[in-house]
């Protein structure tokens, strides 16, 4: 480990300098033309380092960018990653990358360009200093801010022949790695009612704004912290006029739960509240679904963090697993019963906010972690994964 962290000290400069690159490419979730930009530099880098790039097509979102490369050993390594951010075209413009007081900022520098920039660094230190790995598969969504609608079918298909994933989502707290995450899932509501005068005499208006209230404070009254569910309405729309009754209203819920097991009660609950009328004379149409299971250990993933956990010892950090907030690529890995360890990349503060921010001391030893998880994963002598898969 003292090879890798010798190798990689003398690099923060350039890790920093990519990550500048990516960060200064608005690549929200609607800006194709960025996340495709930042898939393209992505697969250079991974070229170089011998995988064999296929870049999957999308006319509605992003590209998503697949690597693969063989290795030492029968078993198979996923390095997980998304492309797109949370925040829209002309951000990186208003709020371009910059360094302040030991902190990098910029949209997007944790979640996730500074965690695909440890990735890449990783793998190029393996390579610099001869280390085998294991075959390894790298798949890069384009789409996951938005659910993965896309690139979920790849991931999943990746993780069906993989043993090990490793999700490159920005770590949380120091010396952290997440081995669970909520589960989660969006609905949009629409809600018709009838627009007339408010003293029209002979009409009688029905205030689709008002149902909505009434929603509003139904659906959140759902949320109990106890059992690890949570229910929010913080987009709404309605009418058109001051002196009309609003002929329609609508609303984006999201929704999050804790368990796997409570996943059809939860479905069930906000179809039944968010799809009965409370007014006469409302329709409604509902749409979505619970979108990402939740992300939960399982025995494979125990033995994965153990590994971690030696490795992570030589470098000096004490490592604890955590409940990682937010969703990620991961929860579909996971729940196939593949050994997953997330928020693997750099420490974040403020994640998806106005602020971003990493710890710029973070990034060495974290990409050392992970560099040394990747060797340890293809030695002969993991006897402690040796049933993973």
């Amino acid at each position: 480990m003292e090879d890798i962290l010798n190798l990689l000290l003398p690099r923060r400069g350039e890790m920093l300098e990519l990550i500048e690159r990516l960060v200064n490419i608005d690549s929200g979730s609607y800006c194709k033309q960025g996340i495709d930009a930042c898939g393209r530099i992505v697969a250079r880098e991974l070229e170089a380092l011998g995988f064999e790039i296929s870049i999957i097509q999308e006319a509605e979102c992003g590209n998503h960018v697949q690597a693969k490369r063989p290795g030492q050993g029968k078993r198979s390594l996923f390095l997980s990653a998304h492309l797109d951010t949370v925040f829209p075209e002309g951000t990186a413009a208003r709020n371009p990358f910059r360094i302040e007081g030991g902190l990098a900022y910029g949209p997007g520098v944790g979640d996730m360009k500074g965690g695909i920039v440890q990735m890449l660094y990783a793998l190029k230190a393996l390579s610099d200093l001869g280390l085998s790995t294991p075959p390894i598969s790298i798949f890069l969504t384009g789409d996951e801010e938005i659910g993965s609608v896309r690139g979920r079918r790849n991931i999943e298909d990746i993780a069906r022949r993989s043993s090990w994933v490793l999700v490159m989502e920005p770590s949380s707290r120091p010396g952290s790695v997440g081995i669970r995450r909520w589960g989660l899932g969006s609905f949009h509501l629409t809600i018709h009612g009838k627009a007339a005068h408010v003293l029209e005499p002979g009409t009688r208006g029905v205030n689709a704004c008002r149902e909505l209230a009434l929603k509003v404070l139904a659906l959140e009254s759902l949320s109990d912290p106890v059992r690890g569910v949570k229910v929010s309405v913080n987009l709404m729309r309605g009418g058109r006029s001051r002196q009309v009754t609003a002929a329609e209203a609508q609303a984006e819920i999201d929704v999050r739960f804790r368990d796997l097991g409570q996943m059809k009660e939860v479905e069930a609950m906000i179809r039944e509240v968010a799809g009965t009328p409370i007014l006469p004379g409302i329709g409604i149409e509902l749409t979505g679904k619970l979108t990402r299971p939740p992300l939960e250990p399982n025995a494979n993933t125990e033995l994965l963090l153990q590994l971690a956990k030696e490795v992570a010892t030589k470098i000096g950090i004490d490592l604890q697993p955590i409940e990682e907030y937010g969703g990620s690529d991961g929860c579909f890995t996971a729940v196939l019963g593949v050994a997953t360890l997330d928020g693997m990349g750099p420490l974040t503060y403020d994640m998806c906010g106005d602020e971003e921010r990493i710890e710029i001391a973070s990034l060495i030893p974290r990409t050392a972690l992970l560099a040394g998880i990747i060797s340890r994963l293809s030695a002969p002598d993991t006897a402690n994964v040796q049933l993973l898969g």
